[in-house]
């Protein structure tokens, strides 16, 4: 069951439904996602929207029938005889609606908390008219019952299984529940290294949104060069699948001097050529949960250039599959640079990265360790 938006975590679903030996219905909010990730031939499919409109007066409506919905779901999965309920995360409140009311066991996949309330990002000083005040207002009553619901959504879930020992670590702080960790993994046959040479852009991939860290590559970049052996400032390669950040990114690009090439909803194979055409990937999510676009970077033996932090501590071995680095735009600058002047040590990063992903890094191995997680809920 999911509700869930663009992005890593219906990659997951998708790779854990080609993958996985059960017989698999999915019960979803919408169709959105089907046009990032589709569904294998075969799997059933139940969309079941949810309640009113789209905007913030459509949204609060969403919310306050939230319980009613979840309860309504619960009772037709339960009446479905299934014997246990994989649970994807919900676009509207995080955790999702039905955990509270399913009868039958449930394993909940967290792949974050809910930051947009924990981990608010800066948007510069409030406006102070009358009605940006009231618009804030009615957004802080809505995010305030989207956290009580979120709280109370994944504190009923049977079991919960993460991706990486750094969210589990964050949900045991913000909800005091403990999570199963599967490491996920990556399709080597389809991201695969590039049979031209590559072009020498810098590629970020992610949400057009502050946490994804585009502006934090943007300001890396704008250190270059500076003694680092470039004959230029590289040109930057930003992917979106959603989010409205498009216009800052594009006004600071200009006023750092950044040539920035913006796409938004590529096709995958698009997605898939840009990984392999790129001279470096640069990684500067903001706390990243797990962060499979270094995964596929590697397994397209791309090099990587990663903030040390979050889930990239655990995906990416600095100085063999890719570099870490603090987040600080002249470190992060010199650490692009330093692969993008040494043709060499770009081939040795790429090539021990391709080596370990097919090696470690596996959707074979990652379904296997959800399908025997479910098995364990589904016999309690």
């Amino acid at each position: 069951m999911h509700n869930l938006p663009s992005g890593g975590a219906v990659r997951v679903l998708v790779e854990w439904l080609t993958h996985t030996r059960a017989e698999v219905t999915v019960y979803a909010r919408d169709r959105d996602s089907g046009d990032f990730a589709q569904l294998p031939s075969g799997v059933r499919a139940e969309y079941r929207p949810l309640s009113g409109r789209e905007g913030v007066i459509g949204e609060a409506v969403r919310l306050l029938r939230s319980p009613r919905d979840g309860r309504r779901l619960a009772r037709e999965i339960d009446a479905g005889g299934y014997d246990a309920v994989f649970c994807f995360a919900s676009r509207l409140t995080q955790a999702p609606d039905v955990l509270p009311y399913l009868r039958t066991p449930s394993l909940y996949y967290a792949p974050e908390p809910l930051r947009s309330v924990y981990e608010p990002c800066e948007q510069g000083p409030p406006r102070r008219g009358a009605r940006e005040r009231l618009v804030g207002l009615a957004l802080g009553a809505l995010d305030r019952r989207r956290r009580a619901l979120d709280r109370r959504y994944i504190r009923s879930a049977g079991a919960i299984v993460t991706h990486s020992q750094f969210t589990r670590r964050t949900l045991s702080e913000i909800y005091g529940v403990q999570a199963e960790v599967v490491l996920l993994g990556v399709d080597a046959a389809t991201f695969v290294p590039a049979q031209a040479g590559r072009e020498g852009y810098v590629l970020s991939v992610g949400a057009l949104h502050p946490l994804k860290g585009h502006e934090q590559v943007i300001e890396a970049l704008a250190t270059l060069p500076d003694d680092t052996g470039l004959p230029a400032r590289p040109r930057l390669v930003v992917i979106g699948d959603r989010g409205e950040g498009a216009p800052a990114l594009q006004a600071l690009a200009r006023r750092r001097g950044v040539e920035l090439e913006l796409h938004n909803r590529l096709a995958f194979e698009q997605v898939v050529a840009a990984y392999q055409r790129a001279g470096v990937v640069a990684c500067a999510q903001v706390r990243e949960p797990f962060g499979l676009v270094a995964l596929e970077a590697m397994a397209c033996a791309t090099p990587v250039v990663a903030v040390a932090e979050g889930g990239f501590q655990e995906t990416v071995t600095d100085g063999e599959t890719g570099l870490l680095c603090a987040r600080d735009p002249r470190l992060l600058g010199s650490a692009i640079a330093r692969v993008l002047s040494d043709p060499a040590l770009a081939r040795r990063l790429g090539a021990t990265a391709r080596e370990r992903v097919r090696r470690d890094w596996t959707w074979e191995r990652a379904a296997g360790d959800f399908d025997a997680l479910l098995a364990r809920v589904a016999r309690r």
